[in-house]
């Protein structure tokens, strides 16, 4: 099956064994030496409306994924989940982002 990325993007994130639902695919991290697909990110839920920010990312590796559906996503375990802090993504006026800050391509 063919998938572009705006396709991949949309598409759900189930955890087979309990069948939980972590969320949809928000972006995705390519190598660029090699032009493959590294991992998928699953921002945070918002907290309070995104008021008080997100909760932090989940990063599922590529190579953990089981199977690429036409809806969904499958793992097997939510064991090889990893975990970031959410960075800000919004600045408050009159403060630049730091050049050393990483920017995602399908944000």
């Amino acid at each position: 099956m063919k998938c572009t990325l705006t396709e991949l993007k949309h598409k759900e994130i189930i955890e087979t064994k309990t069948g939980t639902m972590l969320g949809k695919i928000s972006d995705i991290e390519i190598d660029t030496d090699d032009a493959s697909i590294v991992s998928v990110i699953v921002y945070g839920r918002p907290r309070l409306f995104g008021i008080l920010g997100r909760d932090s990312d989940m990063i599922i590796r590529y190579s953990d994924i089981d199977l690429v559906g036409r809806d969904t996503v499958l793992i097997s375990s939510d064991e090889k989940l990893s975990w970031r802090e959410q960075q800000p993504r919004l600045s408050f006026i009159g403060k630049q982002p730091n050049d050393n800050e990483s920017q995602t391509a399908f944000a």
